[in-house]
């Protein structure tokens, strides 16, 4: 989406750059790949934390005071393993939104090819006014860039 701030901050070129990069998302379908893609994830999570939850239990849950899965105490023990699922598979989103984002970027640039003078530079400097914006790290951390 084309903000106002990007509009207030960039210049012409690089707001059509950012349009076309927005556009590439709608004309690839990322919204219907992403829906998907993120429910089967959950799907798989559920079916692991399902599978998995009895084997806590039994493992800890005298330990906690948890009578079992019908127990309203177990809900705890379920939403860990739920966030630990999600911590260990949050490469993966990432990564399949990193596919995407890329994509949308070489949208971006055919289609703005012979719009503006040079489009890779173009393309450049809108990353540039919105990271920025954003306050980007220009240089993260490579930790931070397997995990997020």
């Amino acid at each position: 989406m084309v903000l106002d701030t990007t509009i207030a901050k960039a210049t012409t070129p690089e707001i059509v750059f950012v349009a076309g990069h927005e556009m590439g998302h709608y004309v690839l379908g990322h919204v219907p790949k992403s829906l998907a893609f993120f429910a089967v994830l959950l799907l798989v999570f559920f079916y692991l934390a399902y599978r998995s939850i009895g084997w806590v239990l039994a493992r800890w849950g005298a330990r906690w005071e948890v009578r079992g899965v019908d127990d309203w105490a177990s809900l705890p023990a379920l939403l860990i393993l739920l966030s630990i699922f999600f911590f260990i598979a949050n490469p993966i989103g990432s990564a399949f939104s990193r596919y995407q984002e890329h994509q949308a970027d070489q949208y971006g640039l055919e289609v703005t090819h012979g719009l503006t003078a040079d489009s890779g530079q173009v393309a450049a400097q809108a990353f540039n006014v919105l990271g920025d914006f954003d306050l980007a790290d220009p240089e993260p951390n490579p930790v931070d860039v397997v995990l997020l």
